[in-house]
């Protein structure tokens, strides 16, 4: 329980008005401080704010950015009579409001309920906490009033919207499983390798009856084998520049999952590496579970700034198989990052590179001056250094704009020609 601003006011005017009497001796300021006193005697202890209780109703707790969520908030008051309830729910600064605001003032009598409805719109990708609610209660002369915080505590998931992909990377190395790839081995496949003549052994489904009848004698067809392959997706959280939502760590998350469900889609394996001050990594596999696993992973990727020269060298085997095609995705700001994919093309990976283009993004958060401008300018320059390296060392760069769609970088990097390295 705790006095309100209002109280100490009336308190210390009261006060003042005795005082004042006594020193100039005036009957009258005694008779102006009686209403004074009979307000501070007419404070009544108000209903425990922890007593209101309070249920959140959500359409969803699992978002993608630009999404809506309508909340149904139902206050209500169990106990006494309450003439002044007070709730204000906190929210990240990703949401915005729809409909409604953060604030209700109401009053309720015993067993009284209220439904507060409300709409926000969540704008950027992360897992946030909604409630517990703060909750004000007030008697009625507003002289005493009790705080708390109510109501249980949501997590809402708000994912990053996918775009579709119809040009992908081909990896140049697959695996025994049947998958979307076209080997150059002969089998169980849908793509015709060559026809030859009929020899024992042979399955009668595969004869090709229209060249049989054709030419008299029987035909079969030989089929292409169809395989998987295995893509670890290597996310550089080394670096940020830019502010959420428009970061260039955000653009890179919002790759990071449409090449995951492109690839999954395509019955690959697919893993995923995050490199930074942490490091963090899931197996490849194939299915839908993994899909959502690789969303839950890449969800939360922040910066954390170290000083540590990282290496990839902590990363298992299995997470990084020497098979697999390696997607880098990073805006090329860190040396460390590109001595370490460089380091991979080096022992005989295969390395690809989705280089987001920072410059736009950060020049959203700097003022319109010229010294921007040729920061800007310098910046590229040393960052054009890097990726000519990277290029050197034989590692595809496909350049993005993040304001342009993904699937025109993509098509740079799907029409890749073969790098020959020797594996270790």
């Amino acid at each position: 329980m705790l006095p309100s601003p209002l109280l100490a006011s009336l308190a210390v005017f009261t006060i003042w008005t005795v005082v004042l009497g006594l020193i100039v001796g005036r009957f009258e300021l005694f008779l102006a401080a009686v209403p004074l006193v009979v307000a501070l005697l007419s404070a009544r202890k108000p209903v425990a704010a922890s007593s209101i209780g309070i249920t959140a109703n959500l359409t969803s707790m699992r978002l993608t950015e630009g999404d809506r969520l309508d909340l149904v908030v139902v206050v209500a008051c169990p106990q006494a009579t309450s003439p002044s309830i007070e709730v204000f729910l906190p929210l990240p600064n990703t949401f915005e409001f729809v409909e409604g605001g953060p604030h209700l003032a109401t009053s309720l009598r015993a067993d009284e309920t209220f439904e507060w409805r409300l709409a926000v719109r969540s704008t950027a990708r992360g897992r946030f906490v909604l409630g517990p609610f703060n909750v004000r209660v007030s008697d009625d002369a507003g002289l005493l009033v009790d705080e708390a915080r109510v109501g249980p505590a949501v997590e809402i998931e708000t994912y990053p919207r996918i775009t579709m992909i119809r040009q992908l990377p081909r990896p140049w190395h697959t695996r025994s499983s049947f998958g979307n790839y076209v080997a150059a081995q002969f089998g169980t496949g849908l793509e015709i390798a060559e026809t030859r003549l009929f020899a024992p052994g042979d399955r009668v489904r595969q004869i090709n009856w229209p060249a049989s009848q054709r030419l008299g004698r029987l035909y079969v067809n030989q089929f292409q084998q169809e395989r998987s392959a295995d893509v670890v997706l290597l996310l550089d959280t080394m670096a940020e520049t830019g502010a959420s939502p428009h970061s260039t760590l955000d653009a890179s998350v919002r790759a990071v999952t449409a090449l995951a469900s492109a690839y999954i889609a395509r019955k690959d394996r697919v893993g995923y590496v995050e490199f930074g001050g942490t490091l963090r990594w899931l197996k490849p596999a194939a299915g839908r579970r993994q899909w959502e696993r690789l969303l839950r992973s890449a969800l939360p990727a922040s910066q954390h700034f170290t000083y540590l020269a990282r290496t990839l060298d902590y990363v298992p085997a299995a997470a990084l198989p020497r098979q697999a095609l390696v997607i880098a995705i990073s805006p090329v700001i860190d040396e460390r990052f590109t001595r370490a994919i460089v380091d991979l093309a080096g022992r005989g990976y295969d390395v690809v590179l989705l280089a987001v283009c920072p410059v736009e993004l950060t020049r959203r958060v700097l003022p319109d001056a010229p010294l921007s401008d040729v920061a800007c300018a310098l910046w590229m320059l040393e960052r054009s250094s890097r990726l000519r390296l990277l290029r050197s060392e034989g590692i595809t760069v496909a350049e993005w704009q993040p304001e342009q769609p993904l699937d025109a970088a993509l098509a740079a990097l799907a029409r890749r020609a073969p790098v020959r390295r020797g594996m270790p």
